[in-house]
């Protein structure tokens, strides 16, 4: 009996099974990474989403900021015109 008699199929299956083995890895990393954005793309949209309600809630208008870790990481404005536009930026702060 030869070592190809142990392997199956003629050696075929070691290096398949290896295929697979590292095709399954590479879409669980996938996976992760699209799920790892979506949830990060959910939270900041929930986040923007109190801040405009936030802003909205200032009864004459104005300008706020949060921070976050030291930092300003948001800001928030409400125009005092007839209009009352809100604006929630990240960016801006």
């Amino acid at each position: 009996m030869t070592w190809l008699d142990w392997t199956g199929a003629g050696g075929i299956s070691i290096p398949v099974l290896l295929l697979a083995y590292y095709a399954l890895r590479r879409t669980k990393s996938a996976l992760e990474m699209c799920l790892k954005v979506f949830l990060q793309t959910r939270t900041e949209r929930e986040q923007r989403a109190t801040m405009v309600a936030m802003a909205a809630a200032m009864p004459q208008g104005g300008a706020a900021a949060r921070f976050e870790e030291g930092q300003p990481a948001w800001l928030f404005y409400k125009s005092s015109g007839p209009d009352y536009r809100v604006i929630a930026s990240r960016e801006a702060a």
